[in-house]
């Protein structure tokens, strides 16, 4: 599931939306930095419905074995689709769109964050490389009339740019 509070699914996004500059409104905030340092470990949050200045955002944070945070990745491509017979579901219907790549240095390498849907665009992996960073993760969920075969696609292209470029 991408969203780590709450289903992935419009009647919950405000609903389980957390503002991270109040603690007391949330939990998966405060629950993720204490699992990173109590057991002194790197933790990448899959995502969360971020509320900030009015704006809804699809977030992933990354805290540190200290329990810090150490970044906090916006969701740049949206999901937009309308299949007509099958699912129409709008993404920027609630979310605003992140407009920055994340790479974060971690005691396991240089972590790289995208969010679902930003696999999609090979101009993200390919600057994440550029920038050195030694693995990508995408927190992700999807549905079964575009998630199965895509998802394998992404991947598979992934590691054939990597042979490509002597990188596997």
């Amino acid at each position: 599931m991408e969203m780590s509070n709450c289903p992935y699914s419009n009647d919950y996004f405000a609903k389980c939306a957390e503002d991270f500059e109040d603690k007391t409104a949330s939990p998966s905030f405060t629950m993720l930095p204490e699992i990173a340092s109590c057991c002194g470990i790197t933790v990448v949050g899959g995502s969360i419905p971020e509320l900030n200045n009015g704006q809804l955002y699809n977030t992933c944070c990354v805290f540190g074995p200290d329990g810090k945070l150490k970044a906090k990745h916006r969701k740049i491509h949206l999901f937009d689709v309308d299949i007509q017979g099958d699912i129409s579901f709008k993404e920027s219907d609630f979310f605003t769109a992140g407009n920055k790549p994340t790479i974060v240095d971690t005691d396991i390498g240089r972590i790289a964050v995208g969010i679902c849907h930003d696999i999609r665009f090979p101009e993200l992996a390919m600057l994440y490389r550029e920038k050195g960073a030694d693995m990508i993760c995408y927190p992700g969920a999807f549905n079964m009339s575009t998630g199965e075969l895509l998802w394998e696609l992404m991947q598979r292209a992934r590691k054939v740019y990597l042979v490509v470029c002597g990188v596997s």
